[in-house]
């Protein structure tokens, strides 16, 4: 257990020490405020280290008032299997910037090997389709009929392949994942998103019967930007949840969430833009919705994610 808990916290540190030097700008993937609730879209290997099945949607409208602003939609579903030893799980998301748009439908499985009674480690592989759409017909260009550019519209799609490894072991949560696995920086185009890289550590810290801290830092890169996020959600008599969070060079932003039944569980994020958009829009709106189903039981200790305080 020793040496368990040794190696979770040098890996949390690393982390935390990455947020200080990376040096953020806009991604290919993505950015969402809650993303200790969805941290399987963006690594397969979560469902093998959960007992319960969980539905999740989420909607988020970035830069509210600025046209054409980017928004994001996704349906989130996994859940664990004993009979196969491992999870299984359902992302599709919808992700649009300007003129381009970005939906994805993939299936994942999760292998998963206990260690111990408090130790998990799970490998998760999910496969699926990338479509993208693009108006060229409505970009305009600095240079006139500029060889590069796209002048009619266009819808391609794309396989998408993405690899993840996740431990969870006393309390600590960290995963490591890889999306677009095939696809290299420097043949990515418009239409082929490069290959993007995630890695997080959470901790579930139970106080005592009325309070709960989960704090988590969260790390992406695309090989030629990378940004960082620091989470701290607090959960009081597991009903209300409150939290707050900072994205590196570009956002800050609260959480607030309850647990309206045992089972769901509905939240809201905002988070306002420091950075050059920060005069033109008054913010971002992020509305979470997630629904538990209990699991088969075992006698023996069993993770629980941590986006369910049970």
């Amino acid at each position: 257990m020793k040496n368990i808990n040794t190696m979770i916290k040098r890996l949390a540190l690393v982390l935390v020490g990455l947020v200080a030097a990376f040096n953020m700008y806009a991604q290919n993937e993505p950015i969402i405020a809650h993303f200790m609730y969805h941290t399987h879209i963006f690594n397969p290997a979560v469902s093998g280290n959960t007992r319960d099945i969980y539905l999740g949607a989420m909607a988020r409208q970035q830069w509210v008032g600025y046209k054409e602003a980017p928004s994001t939609q996704l349906l989130d579903a996994y859940g664990y299997i004993n009979k196969i030893r491992g999870g299984v799980g359902l992302v599709i998301v919808n992700d649009m910037l300007g003129k381009q748009r970005n939906t994805s439908v993939r299936v994942s499985y999760a292998y998963s090997q206990r260690i111990n009674d408090r130790t998990r480690i799970s490998l998760g592989l999910a496969v699926g389709m990338l479509n993208t759409g693009l108006r060229g017909s409505e970009l305009r260009y600095q240079q006139e009929n500029d060889q590069s550019g796209i002048y009619t519209n266009q819808n391609r799609f794309k396989a998408y392949l993405n690899l993840g490894l996740e431990l969870y072991a006393y309390g600590f949560t960290a995963g490591f994942s890889v999306s677009n696995l095939e696809q290299s920086l420097d043949k990515s185009t418009v239409f082929k998103l490069p290959r993007h890289y995630f890695g997080y550590v959470k901790y579930d810290w139970n106080i005592n019967e009325k309070v709960s801290f989960n704090p988590g830092v969260f790390v992406r890169s695309s090989g030629f930007a990378t940004q960082a996020e620091i989470n701290l959600n607090a959960t009081f008599k597991k009903r209300v949840t409150a939290g707050i969070f900072y994205r590196t060079v570009d956002a800050a932003g609260v959480l607030l969430g309850v647990h309206a039944t045992k089972h769901l569980f509905i939240s809201y994020a905002y988070d306002f833009d420091f950075g050059k958009m920060s005069q033109h829009q008054t913010g971002s709106h992020e509305l979470n919705l997630i629904y538990r189903f209990d699991g088969l039981k075992e006698k023996k200790t069993f993770y629980k994610s941590s986006r369910y305080i049970n």
